[in-house]
């Protein structure tokens, strides 16, 4: 008789095969530098300074760096006024959404340090329910973008004649301390070492995250969507990449952060290196709205304390 093949134990080898193929490509990338799957920071980007302007005694200009397939970079940088002889400290500011100038803009008394303002390319807020899901690919892009974007404003900064390339320093606050490890991860790559990182009121899982924001609604699609954001922004993941940084940190939380549960705020702190230091304040979530200022002034004195004891700026005036 002739020989019939035997098509369900085809059937079956062909699905074995298709499974050890999928699982191995999670495993890849799982276990690879996530800065290898992030759009990579540019270098050597034109740059377009507008005019400057003076502000509580500084002066200040946007800087527009066309990014190509990054897209457009914004970014507010500061300088002291009259601008000192020398090479100046500079400390990149992450602060939550919105221009660059806006986070820079509470911190009074910079000294003789540089401090920069990153535009964040994705809106102050974010569209809910069925808006949400039509614009989760775009979402998902601008996100996605972010690392190589601040990466690339980091390898600007170290190129300019005014920076102290021995000190480079990255305050990620809220929002920004989300970003912070993956930014620091790229610029890593690409030759740029930051010394010191102020991981301010953040927390792991990304997914975790969104699905316990109260802002996003409906509560049933943040519960949906979490697990895949875990998945799809592994690559930007805080916890996947701050094994790969170095330098010096510091921690801050909120004991109460309505925002930050504590399984994600120990999850964060853990995963982040040492030499560390821990500091955890009273009340919620920190933010700039009413009520919320006395704490921005702690949050913002213990920063610069610290990084002037640990030798990352230049001592500001009281």
């Amino acid at each position: 008789m002739p020989h019939r093949p035997n098509f369900r134990r085809l059937f079956r080898t062909i699905l074995l095969l298709a499974l050890a193929g999928v699982t191995g490509l999670f495993l890849w990338y799982y276990i690879r530098d996530p800065a290898v799957f992030l759009p990579a920071a540019r270098h050597d980007l034109p740059a377009t300074i507008n005019t400057p302007v003076i502000m509580d005694g500084r002066r200040v200009e946007h800087v527009t760096l066309d990014g190509g397939s990054l897209g457009t970079i914004g970014f507010a940088v500061s300088f002291p006024d009259p601008m000192p002889a020398g090479k100046l400290p500079v400390l990149l500011v992450l602060g939550g959404l919105g221009d660059g100038i806006d986070n820079i803009s509470y911190i009074k008394n910079a000294g003789d340090n540089v401090m920069v303002g990153y535009d964040w390319p994705i809106p102050v807020r974010f569209p809910e329910g069925l808006d949400f899901v039509r614009q989760v690919p775009a979402l998902y892009a601008h996100v996605m973008s972010i690392p190589g974007q601040a990466a690339s404003v980091i390898g600007w900064l170290a190129t300019q004649p005014w920076a102290d390339g021995k000190r480079f320093s990255v305050l990620g606050f809220s929002l920004g301390a989300l970003a912070a490890p993956a930014i620091e991860n790229l610029a890593t790559q690409g030759g740029h070492k930051i010394g010191w990182t102020i991981i301010a009121y953040g927390g792991a899982p990304l997914g975790a995250l969104f699905a316990n924001d109260p802002h996003m609604k409906p509560a049933w699609l943040r519960h949906v969507i979490g697990p895949v954001i875990d998945v799809l922004l592994r690559p930007a993941e805080p916890t996947v990449n701050l094994p790969h940084l170095s330098g010096h940190f510091l921690v801050l939380e909120g004991n109460d952060d309505h925002l930050m549960p504590p399984a994600e705020r120990f999850l964060m702190r853990d995963a982040v290196p040492a030499p560390k230091d821990v500091v955890i304040f009273g009340g919620r979530h920190m933010g700039v709205g009413p009520g919320k200022m006395k704490l921005l002034a702690e949050i913002i004195g213990t920063s610069r304390a610290w990084l002037t004891a640990n030798g990352a700026v230049n001592r500001s005036p009281n």
